[in-house]
């Protein structure tokens, strides 16, 4: 039996961005309201979370970030090549 762990499956939009619902307290929505401008929000919120992942894998772990995001990139890393990928697109297109 295959034991390795695979990322889950997340349906992304065209733009490679998946779409998730979050609750936050009303003082932090007024705050949004009142400091960040309309249509802006969920960029803010994404580049918040972006900066603090490392923050709490280092802490997690105990490793330096940096390492530990080459680390995931090997782990999940396709087993197949880029020719391979690409053949496989142009003969599902046939």
């Amino acid at each position: 039996m295959n034991k390795t762990k695979t990322l889950p499956r997340v349906k992304a939009r065209k733009n490679g961005f998946a779409r998730i619902t979050i609750s936050v307290p009303p003082l932090v929505q007024i705050f949004l309201e009142k400091q960040i401008p309309k249509r802006q929000v969920s960029q803010f919120i994404s580049d918040a979370i972006v900066e603090r992942i490392p923050e709490v894998i280092a802490k997690k772990k105990n490793l330096h970030p940096l390492k530990e995001f080459i680390q995931l990139g090997k782990k999940y890393k396709s087993k197949m090549t880029v020719p391979e990928i690409i053949a496989a697109i142009h003969k599902g297109r046939k």
